[in-house]
Formats: C-alpha cells, structure tokens, sequence
C-alpha cells in the first residue's frame, strides 16, 4: 500500500493546454489539467489577452474493476475562455497548485495570433482547443465512405462554412524533407502531411509514394489522424501528419521520388441557387464531394562518398562508436561461448555491416547473430553483432583491437574508432596434458576453413584464339572431315582391290612374285657354292625370268626382252636398273651354252640379281608410297593451320601480369590482361584471370561479367565455377528461381560437361568409329560381326551428330548477348521504357538478367524469378 500510494503521488501532474495558433478576434481556450484533487490553484493570465470568460473548475472521477483488480482515477480542470485583437506571439505562463498536497507546476505555451480572415465563415469553431481537435481524427485504411447527399463534379465544393468552390489553396498534401540533397547512406528524414481549411469526412484510393533508390522504413504510421492547427503563410491551416519515414539513399545521382495522392471526402453545403433566410441556419443541407490531392515530385541529389575508404569501413555514415566484449571471461576447452560487438550512436544504423574480426586459429568461428536496435524514428540506435565460437585448445587469447570505420558527414571524412583488445581464458578442463605439451585424447575433427577466398590466377598457357573463331566453324574441322570421308572411301577401294586381288590367280602370283624369287636365289646360291655352274646359271635364270613374269603378271610366251622393258618402264623402275636386268638375262642365256666364268663373277653376278630384284620391287612400290606420305603431309598442315591462332599469344605479357597479381598488384595485372584482350586475343583463363582482378579491386560486376563469360568459353573450368559462387555471395539480390522441366536441364548440363572446341573435336572422333564401324560392317565375314558393327555405326553417329550439336550450341550461346550482368549499384526497373514508366523493383549490381529486347537506350530484361521490366542499356552489360 506504501508503495502503491508512493507511485499515485509521484504520478500527480499539473498540464497547460492551448492551441498553437488562432486568429486576431477568436476565441480561445485555456485548460489546466492536474491528475488529483487541487487546493491553492494559482495563475495569473498573461498581458495582452483578454479574459473572457473563467476560470471555470470542473472535475471528474472513475472507478475500472478488471481481473479483481480496482483502479480509481480523479481529475481537475480550470478552463479560461480568451481573445486576442492584436497580431503576435503570446506566452501563456506556467500555473501552480497542490495536488493531493504535492506542490506542481505546470508547462508553458505559446500561441500565435494571425491577422483574422476576411470572410468571417473562415475558420469558424478556432475556439477549440487541441484537445477538441484531436477528436476531429480520421481513418487512413482506405474504406470507401458513404457519399452524404451525392458528389459533385471535378472536386468543386464550397467550404464548410460557405458555398463556393475548394481551391487547392484550401487543401492541399506535401512531402517535407530534413534535406533535398545528401551522400550516399546518410539517413533523411521524410513527413508526409496533409494541410486543409476544409471540413474532411475520409479519404479514398490513398497511394504512398514510392522511395526507389532509397531504403526506406516507416517511423510513424498512424491509425487515425490527429488534427492540429498551423500558420502557414499567415493563414491557419488544420493539419495532420499521414507518415513519417527514414530514408537512406542507396544510389547516387539524382533519385525522383514519385508523388503519393489520395481522393479526400469533403463536407460543404449544398447551395440552394436561392437568397438565404433567417432559417437557412438551421436547415441548411450538406453534400460530400471528392477533390483529389497529390505531393509534387521531389529531385533528391546524391553525392557519392569519397574515394579512399578504409578497409574497416562498414557503411556507416553518421557518428558511431564500438565496444567489444566476450559473453564469458574464461571458458573450459571445446566450450562456446561468444564475442559480442555493439555499434551505437546516430545516422544509418540500420545498413551497418558487421566488423572484419581475426579470431585465433583453435577458434570455429560460425554464423553471425545481428540484433538491430535502432530508434522508434530511424535516426540512431544500436546494432549487436555477436560471433558465436568454441575453442578447440586451451590458454590465454586475445582478439582485437576492433577496428570500424564511418563517414562522419560534419567532418566530411572518414573516421576509424576502435574497441580495446580483449582476453578470455580458455582452461584445460576435461583435456588430457601429456609430458611434451601436447594434447591427448582430443576430439578428432575433419579439416575447417579459417578464411575464404577466391581462387588463384591460371598460370598455365593461355591458350589464346582470335575472338569469334571456334573449331567448329573453321576450314580445319571440315577439311579433318572431309578427310575422313575421302579416308573411308579410299580404303573401301583398298580393300575392295584386296578382295579382288585374293580371289585373282594374277594378282597372287604378283604378291608372291618377290617370295618365289628369293626361293629361287637361295637355291642358285646353293649351287654356286657346291660348284655346280650349269644348275646355279639355270637357276639364276629361272628365278630372274619367273620374278618378271610374276611380277608383270606376263606370260611366258611374252616375255621379251623388248615387253620386259616396257612394262617395267611402265610401273616407273629406272632405265639403269631395267639395263642392268637385261645384262643379267643375257649373261645368264650364254652361259647355258658356254659356261666361262671365275667363281668371284659368279658371285658378283649373284649378288647383281639380288640387288636388281630389289630395286625392281621399291619401284613398283614406290608410287603407293608417295600417296601416304601426301596424305600424312596433308594432315599435318590441317593441323597446324588450327594452332596457327594459339601461336600468337603474348607470352611475355602474360608472364608480367601474373607476377603482377603474385605481388598484389592488381591494378597493374588487369591493365596487362585487358591489353591481350584488346589484342584481340580470348581464352576461357584470360577471361578468368581479368575477372579474378577485379574482383580484387573491389569491381563486383566487373568480376562477376567476365567469370559468366570464361564459363561461356568453358563451362567445365572449376575454378570460375567456384570464384562466381563467392561473388555471388556478396551480391544484394537474391532471387528465386523458377524451375525448369528436368530433361532440359539434364541437355543442358550434359552439352556444359565440355567446351565448344572440345565437343567438335569429340564429334571428329566419333566420326572416325563411325567410318570404322562401316568398313566392318562392308567386309566382316561372320554376319553376327556385321550386324554388331552396323548397330555400333548408327549409335556412334547419333553421338557425333549431337556432339556437332552441342558445339554448335555452345558457340551460339557464346556469341549472342541474351544475357547480362547490371553494372551499376543501384538500377531501377521501369514498367516501360523512360524515366516515366513506373518503378517495378530494384536491382543491385551483379544480378544476371536475360535480355528479351532493345528499344532504343532502353532493354527489356527478365530476372530469373519470371519478372520483366526495362533497363537503361547502360545499366547493363551483355556477357
């Protein structure tokens, strides 16, 4: 009970109560209010009012019984009744009394007198308080209201006191902004409010305004609208505030905010077309009208922060500081706990980013908590950032000093506050300590990521082609194939004239022409060395005459010397070795008959024929040969001609801006990487390593582009898959997708396994299998073997078929610009194409669209959610 009534008496107040502005000659109210029972009321009434009527004292009291629970209120008041004649500002002072026998002072006002309007009607009820006007609240739902003797047209009406038309001097709605310019991030204040001297019943079709370009919450958004009074212009107006918000501009340039309208609901008296009576007063009729109100709209300048931010820079703009503590001053091994950093003070509180902290190795770091505890209005507040962590070893750490940076706007410049390094103890509880320092019966855990971070430049060869060209359309790929054809036919002939030739009594002797011979020789030899002269001279003569005949695939009775030098001429075997076959007939002819030769001729003789044989076979044989090499030579130039182009790469150049990168340049690598490229010069690890040094830049989309273009080259390169997940990340937009039927996304994932280059040489290959696998199917003799090479044909075409496809398909999706990267931070997306189309959504730099069409500076783009809208072309750039 002492603690209740202690709380009644601390609750005893004593308010002033008087509205803000009136006009010269209307009266006004004056109320005191005290929460209790008042004795000793003392006030003395200010100089230059005049007193009208007062103090009259009222009370009142009530009694609510909810739960059980009784509660009892007592009030009192004092009103005066006041006019003012002369213009000015007036001070109403402070009264005192007891309350309940405490001693209380009340507040001060101040009302402002204008000069009084010269239609009396104007303005009539100004005695009422704010009090009274504040029950004169209206609904912002946006119900339809009930018309109250019909609307009349174009939002003509007379005043409610009057009859006549409502200007938009009588109502009217604005957008008041703490700034019309400001950087990028710094929180602006916006109050949206309604200014009327008319008598308003509701309001219909209320349209906000839109903040593209800017975050944007509300801080005020009331369900019933408070009307008060203002001087605006030396007239009195009744307003109320619609909505308060905080901006934070997210772009810069130059930001339209687009205007908020509503139709208001208008009471005025109907006008009987007639001169009034003395009983127009009190029978007059009222209707309810419609006027249509709507804010101008607003060219916000942003300026850009300054270049140069410090690596610790979190967003913030305003004047912020940062303290850091651990949720636990000492914890046991393998325990959680918590690193807990708040950043307070005034400005974008809400866009802060979390701060950049190295924690010790032993630390499994997670996912951070942030808790935003901004102000009611936006304008200051906290925000919590608590990293979670365990603690794999034991001993003291230290993490910090914590480093954040802002933008303070009063200074125009950068500032970094720091919160103090901090220790926890982490003890050896429940960790087994072996003689050497080491830790004993551990908990056995997989690797963990201490950091990320995209991977390393391709420092390999470039393998650099002209831009545009691919294997696929070139001269080399469909001369290969043409090749392969010819190839194909040319050994069905080969192997058709095999099959002839086996099944050809001629053409056997022919084959067998050089074996028959060498037989007859070795015999020959025989002889000669057991002495026999007339056997190894019919011998010689035998295998030299039975070679030529089988050879030649002449018969016996033919062989003449004049046709044997004939046809041998023929078959292309040179003249020297022709005449020395003759010599050899010859010899061989006379010594039949008159044997008379040494031992050393007859061996040089022998030897003669051997030699002479073997010529006679290289001729023969030698055309073949030269065809092969022709065809080997052939290839080799195709070949060539396709590496030709990857020849010309500057190596030197790509060797300096790798060591470039290695040394954390980046700016210097990207300037040598994009002068191959202007050389025109691409790769699928030049377009890696250009996006891998932007992206160390601090150039997202820049990075973003061209790793989507690396991975158009090849879409099987790992590495640019992996860094465009990490840049994907740190993009703002996150998307749905919508899903695809599952056979064309495994088409497509199948045609990505390879690059357009690789699929076209896969579809050569095939098509030398294919050929393979008809020449089986043409001269296998098993008909099991041919049906099996036949059914091996058609499936390894249908595969080159496709491999073509694929090729071909790749290289038009490198080609083509359907698709692109938005460039810039902040792109609004219109409903058609100019400024004056309406606001549709808000996309961030690096979100993938697909371009649907071109009009003008303007494309039409679609997000991967299904949406459309349109772009300026700048905003975008194709991949």
């Amino acid at each position: 009970m002492l603690l209740f009534a202690a709380a009644a008496l601390n609750a005893q107040t004593l308010t002033l109560e008087a509205p803000n502005v009136v006009a010269a000659g209307e009266p006004f109210r004056v109320v005191f209010t005290a929460d209790g029972s008042v004795s000793d009321f003392d006030w003395t009434p200010p100089a230059g009012l005049t007193l009208m009527w007062g103090p009259q004292k009222g009370s009142s009291s009530s009694i609510t019984i909810i739960n059980g629970k009784r509660e009892s209120s007592h009030t009192t008041s004092y009103t005066y009744l006041f006019t003012a004649e002369a213009k000015g500002t007036y001070t109403i002072p402070a009264a005192t009394c007891k309350v309940g026998g405490k001693q209380c002072t009340s507040n001060s006002a101040t009302v402002e007198v204008v000069e009084a309007e010269t239609d009396p009607a104007i303005g009539q009820g100004g005695g009422q308080n704010t009090r009274n006007q504040s029950s004169q609240s209206q609904n912002t739902q946006g119900q339809n209201s009930q018309n109250q003797g019909g609307a009349s047209q174009g939002g003509q009406s007379s005043d409610p006191a009057i009859t006549g038309t409502v200007s938009n001097e009588d109502i009217f709605m604005r957008l008041n902004l703490s700034k019309t310019s400001a950087v990028k991030g710094e929180p602006i204040t916006a109050v949206l409010k309604l200014y009327t001297r008319a008598d308003i019943t509701g309001f219909e079709d209320f349209k906000l305004p839109t903040f593209n370009g800017f975050w944007s919450k509300e801080t005020y958004a009331p369900t019933n609208l408070e009307l008060n009074r203002e001087n605006i212009n030396g007239k009195i107006y009744n307003t109320t505030v619609i909505r308060r918000y905080m901006l934070i501009p997210q772009q810069e340039g130059t930001i339209v905010i687009e205007p908020a309208e509503a139709v208001c609901q208008i009471r005025v008296r109907a006008s009987a077309g007639r001169s009034r009576s003395i009983f127009d007063d009190f029978f007059d009729s009222y209707q309810t009208v419609r006027k249509r109100v709507t804010t101008p709209s607003i060219n916000f300048q942003v300026k850009p922060l300054p270049a140069g931010a410090p690596s610790s820079f979190g967003g913030g703009v305003g004047q912020f500081n940062i303290t850091a503590r651990f949720a636990n001053d000492s914890i046991a091994a393998n325990q959680a706990s918590s690193l807990i950093v708040t950043v307070s003070g005034k400005g974008n509180v809400t866009m802060l980013s979390a701060p950049k902290i190295e924690f010790p190795t032993d630390f499994d770091v997670y996912d951070v908590k942030t808790t935003d505890r901004s102000e009611s209005n936006g304008s200051g507040g906290s925000k919590v950032f608590e990293y979670p962590f365990i603690a794999r070893s034991y001993g003291d750490f230290t993490v910090g000093p914590v480093k954040y940076s802002y933008y303070d706007i009063s200074k125009g410049s950068y500032i970094t506050t720091e919160a103090p390094a901090v220790t926890i103890r982490v003890s050896s509880d429940g960790v087994d300590v072996v003689d050497n320092g080491g830790v004993a019966g551990g908990v056995r855990q997989s690797v963990r990521n201490i950091g990320s971070d995209i991977r390393f430049i391709a420092t390999g060869a470039p393998a650099l082609s002209r831009k545009g060209e691919f294997f696929v359309t070139s001269w080399p790929f469909y001369a290969i194939l043409a090749a392969i054809v010819a190839l194909f036919f040319i050994l069905c002939a080969i192997l058709d004239k095999r099959r002839k030739m086996m099944a050809d009594v001629a053409g056997t002797r022919n084959r067998r022409a050089n074996k028959m011979a060498t037989g007859r020789l070795r015999r020959s030899k025989s002889y000669l060395d057991q002495g026999l002269v007339g056997a190894y001279y019919e011998e010689l003569h035998k295998a030299v005459m039975g070679y030529v005949s089988d050879k030649l695939t002449m018969p016996v009775s033919d062989l003449s010397k004049d046709n044997i030098c004939e046809s041998l001429a023929s078959r292309g075997v040179g003249q020297s070795t022709i005449d020395c076959l003759m010599n050899i007939i010859n010899t061989c002819e006379q010594a039949r008959y008159a044997p008379d030769y040494t031992p050393q001729q007859m061996e040089e003789q022998y030897r003669d024929a051997l030699r002479t044989i073997t010529e006679i076979e290289s001729g023969v044989k030698r055309g073949a040969k030269n065809a092969r090499k022709a065809f080997a030579v052939l290839a080799v130039i195709l070949a060539a001609g396709w590496s030709l182009t990857a020849s010309a790469a500057d190596n030197e150049l790509w060797q300096s801006a790798a060591q470039a990168y290695s040394e954390g340049d980046w700016q210097s690598a990207l300037e040598q990487y994009r002068q191959i490229e202007q050389q025109g010069l691409v790769s699928d690890k030049l377009y890696y390593n250009i996006a891998n040094a932007y992206y160390k830049n601090g150039e997202l989309g820049e990075s973003i582009l061209y790793w989507e273009k690396a991975l158009k080259l090849n879409p099987s390169n790992a590495d640019a898959k992996f860094n465009l997940g990490v840049a994907r990340e740190s993009v703002l937009d996150r998307i749905e997708l919508v899903p695809e039927f599952i056979l064309v996304k495994w088409v497509r994932d199948v045609k990505y396994l390879l690059s357009s280059n690789a699929w076209a040489w896969v579809a050569l290959s095939l098509m030398v299998l294919v050929a393979l696998s008809l020449l089986g199917f043409r001269y296998f003799n098993a008909l099991g073997l041919r049906r099996f090479a036949f059914i091996m044909a058609c499936v390894f075409f249908i595969l080159a078929v496709s491999s073509f496809i694929f090729s071909l398909s790749e290289r038009h999706d490198v080609v083509s610009e359907a698709e692109g990267i938005v460039m810039i931070p902040v792109s609004s997306v219109k409903s058609s194409p100019g400024e004056e189309g309406k606001s549709l959504f808000i996309l961030h730099e690096g979100t993938r669209v697909e371009i649907l069409d071109e009009l003008g500076s303007w494309l039409k783009i679609q997000i991967s959610d299904g949406r459309q809208g349109w772009m300026p072309a700048g905003d975008v750039q194709a991949i």
